[in-house]
């Protein structure tokens, strides 16, 4: 048989407000398809379905929508809940999803493991740990899961010793790590929680979150694709859906490469020079979303204190090229006879 093991969806995410519905309606087509030209038995879901506790009704739609197209196509889909998942949003449609052979395992006090039998191996299902109790003690929760006569796969939401991760994980929090040996005695251990794809050991594999959620994960998403007769695996790239873009320079080298831009793209512009809100506006395009720009004020700060102006030299200084320069002055007035 063939499994697909992905994690982190985080449907629902909005990027600096923007709506990524789009994005994630594309990748479950492309996941769909893949599917397909794999021939994949089993889908393993590792986690983090959604982004909030509370998803949007579209958010609940995506998610539906990909189940009952993909409920025809694999034998089974092994689901577990992740931190950034709802216990009550996932446990809601367990039992109606069990007639479609969709297993959810929502991460409640009483439905944080599954066990999914198959002839030759058992997939142990835990979904991320809320019980402080249950996590002292996961090793041995692990280790009792193990039919030693058969091949073993595990599923879980976690952070491993030695995992990579970046400044999306850092923001999200519940990082703790916990030592790989908690998976001895497991031929695949298909984890979430991680947003870069890597192997921490032979058997021990992250997928990776299927879409970039931060600036820092403009690297190449992948899917993981396991063949129980041989456990062995490959990495299978998925297509960038939209491009995250941070540019550096002068004005002029930011004009000229912002025209290169694919339409879609987040992108984040950091000066090298300070310029006027009239310049920055140059840069703008209606197809891309300029999410940041920075300037560095701080240079001309460090530069201006060195000479005895006064504080409305300063200001002047600062602010003099700006078209709300009057309003600021105004301000500054006001704050001024308030101290």
């Amino acid at each position: 048989m063939k499994i697909l093991h992905t994690s982190d969806w985080h449907i629902g995410h909005n990027f600096f407000k923007v709506d990524r519905s789009d994005e994630f309606r594309e990748f479950f087509n492309w996941l769909i398809q893949a599917i397909q030209n794999e021939n994949i038995d089993i889908l393993l879901i590792s986690g983090d379905i959604f982004d909030t506790y509370n998803p949007s009704n579209e958010a609940l739609r995506l998610y539906y929508d990909f189940l009952n197209e993909i409920k025809d196509i694999v034998k089974k889909v092994i689901i577990i809940g992740g931190n950034h998942d709802s216990v009550k949003t996932l446990l809601a449609p367990k039992e109606i999803l069990k007639v479609l052979d969709i297993v959810v395992v929502s991460g409640s006090s009483e439905d944080y493991c599954e066990i999914v039998e198959f002839e030759e191996f058992n997939i142990v299902a835990i979904s991320y740990l809320r019980d402080e109790n249950l996590k002292e003690d996961i090793k041995n929760l692990y280790s009792s899961k193990i039919d030693k006569s058969k091949k073993n796969i595990a599923l879980g939401h976690l952070t491993i010793h030695g995992a990579k991760f970046g400044e999306s994980e850092r923001e999200i929090g519940g990082l703790e790590s916990i030592p790989s040996n908690i998976f001895d005695g497991y031929d695949y251990v298909a984890l979430g929680h991680i947003h870069k794809p890597q192997i921490i050991d032979k058997h021990i594999v992250y997928s990776g979150s299927p879409l970039s959620l931060n600036f820092s994960e403009n690297y190449t998403k992948k899917v993981v694709i396991l063949d129980t007769d041989t456990f062995e695996y490959t990495f299978l790239d998925i297509p960038k859906f939209r491009d995250f873009i941070r540019l550096k320079g002068s004005f002029e080298e930011i004009k000229n490469q912002i025209l290169e831009i694919p339409a879609k793209s987040f992108v984040e512009i950091e000066l090298n020079e300070v310029v006027s809100s009239f310049d920055l506006d140059e840069l703008d395009r209606d197809d891309i979303y300029i999410l940041k720009k920075k300037i560095p004020y701080k240079e001309i700060i460090k530069k201006t204190t060195k000479t005895n102006l006064t504080s409305k030299d300063l200001i002047e200084e600062i602010f003099g090229d700006d078209e709300d320069y009057e309003e600021i002055k105004k301000i500054i007035e006001s704050l001024k006879e308030k101290l």
